[in-house]
């Protein structure tokens, strides 16, 4: 049974390959998920944080083995906005005629007056204006939580979370994790290259 600070030793490291090629190691992470990958990395973060401080200066092999982990993230979670791009649907102009967004906009800004004017009442000390207040925002939260533009928000997140999901579940093939010729793997071969590694990629460094 291995003791506690083996365990976290190998948790810590268990991205941080240990010779050969970056080819080689990235081979040995086929069949993995890319969930697996971030919650190691996330852990390694972690222990790092907890061992220089939030924001501490890390430093030799610990810096550049957390610099690797980091680029490696960034490249295998790389089609991360394909699934969740970064304009959303809902926050396209189409959607939001199709579904009121004025109408629940301004729902929201009236909802946001009367809770100051709630929050006056109740340090003049007016509780039956208050109550009064209380009432209106509790049927603007009626109206909103049930709002068309809501409901389609929800559904929108409800599938880009799912798209997330899958795409962290799905083993990673060997194809996936080639060179693809792109900004982030040369991030990584450099990173690779701090660690002592070499690389069947030449980069200008």
């Amino acid at each position: 049974m291995k003791s506690f600070n083996v365990y976290i030793e190998d948790k810590t490291n268990a991205l941080v390959p240990s010779g050969g090629t970056l080819e080689g190691f990235l081979r040995s992470l086929e069949g993995k998920t890319i969930k697996q990958i971030l919650d190691d990395s996330s852990y390694m973060n972690l222990y790092m944080g907890n061992k220089y401080g939030i924001g501490g200066q890390r430093e030799g092999s610990d810096r550049d083995a957390t610099d690797f982990v980091n680029k490696l993230t960034r490249f295998v979670n790389r089609d991360i906005g394909k699934k969740r791009p970064a304009e959303r649907e809902y926050e396209k102009e189409e959607f939001q005629k199709e579904n009121d967004y004025q109408g629940y906009s301004k729902a929201r800004s009236q909802k946001a007056r009367l809770g100051l004017d709630r929050m006056k009442a109740r340090r003049a000390g007016d509780d039956e204006f208050h109550q009064e207040l209380q009432g209106k925002i509790d049927k603007l939260d009626e109206f909103l939580s049930d709002h068309p533009y809501i409901r389609g928000l929800r559904m929108i997140e409800k599938e880009y979370d799912k798209a997330v999901e899958e795409y962290h579940n799905t083993p990673l093939t060997a194809e996936y994790l080639l060179d693809d010729s792109s900004d982030r793997y040369d991030d990584l071969v450099a990173a690779f290259a701090k660690l002592g590694g070499q690389s069947e990629t030449v980069i200008d460094v």
